[in-house]
């Protein structure tokens, strides 16, 4: 497992390291200017610094979707697929997940509302 991890990292940093002697650059912005590596990570840092609370909770929003779809499958797929080797404590280790995702879930939902709102209100105001 592991030898297939360090492979797929060793053979995507090598193509970006071919990649970048033979052009000189790896990335372009929007008007088309090419960018060095230092460049592109100085803009990510700023741009990162930038991000609003709205912004942010809507990530958690969407990771935890994925999250929550993710321990439904596996819930599935040991209930369904693997009912001759029914493996009770996963189940009971998924369900207790999802317990928590859901609540995570909502309280993100709430965060992003309000968050929505406190914008709302500062676009109302200008």
């Amino acid at each position: 497992m592991w030898k297939w991890i360090v492979s797929i990292l060793f053979l995507l940093l090598l193509f970006i390291g071919i990649r970048t002697k033979k052009r000189g650059y790896f990335w372009k912005d929007v008007q088309g200017n090419k960018l060095s590596f230092r460049e592109f990570l100085k803009r990510w840092k700023t741009g990162v610094e930038g991000v609003t609370g709205k912004q942010q909770k809507f990530t958690q929003l969407l990771g935890t979707c994925i999250a929550l779809i993710g321990i439904l499958a596996g819930i599935t797929v040991n209930i369904i697929i693997r009912a001759k080797n029914f493996w009770w404590w996963v189940t009971l280790i998924l369900v207790g997940s999802l317990i928590i995702t859901i609540t995570q879930l909502i309280g993100t939902y709430q965060s992003y509302l309000r968050f929505k709102q406190i914008e709302e209100q500062m676009k109302k105001l200008k």
